[in-house]
């Protein structure tokens, strides 16, 4: 049986793409790894942030959406750990509506990360691709 199998998960730069198809998967996706383009149309300040964030500074949280998601922890996420249990979805993400929806500042952004973060590039989402596959491909070589 051939079934077509997409590694997903922590992959954001060349290293990630070979190894996953080194590994035998059939393509991957990349998740954080494209949030800094500009077509993501982030805030800069969590985009900036994604720039700076080492696996440590991300975090399981329920906290935005009452779905688990991983997020750059911020004073929210930090408050929202020690307070009660969010809600479940989707009364949560509309009890943090109205925050999020204004947010400039990170500390109350739903600023979602991976953990390989800090490997996402600020370039165009094609240049990203074009550069991660050449690279990839330079690794499988080798």
């Amino acid at each position: 049986m051939n079934v077509p199998v997409v590694a997903t998960g922590g992959i954001a730069d060349a290293r990630g793409v070979a190894a996953a198809l080194l590994l035998g998967a059939s393509a991957v996706q990349i998740g954080t790894g494209l949030l800094r383009t500009p077509e993501a149309g982030i805030a800069s300040p969590w985009a900036d942030g994604i720039g700076a964030a080492l696996p440590e500074d991300t975090v399981p949280t329920r906290a935005f959406s009452g779905r688990l998601g991983r997020s750059i922890r911020t004073a929210y996420t930090e408050a929202a750990e020690r307070g009660p249990t969010p809600a479940p979805y989707p009364i949560q993400r509309n009890i943090t509506k109205a925050m999020r929806a204004g947010a400039i500042e990170i500390d109350k952004m739903q600023a979602w990360a991976g953990q390989s973060a800090k490997l996402a590039r600020a370039e165009p989402a094609t240049e990203l691709i074009a550069n991660l596959w050449s690279e990839a491909e330079e690794l499988l070589q080798s």
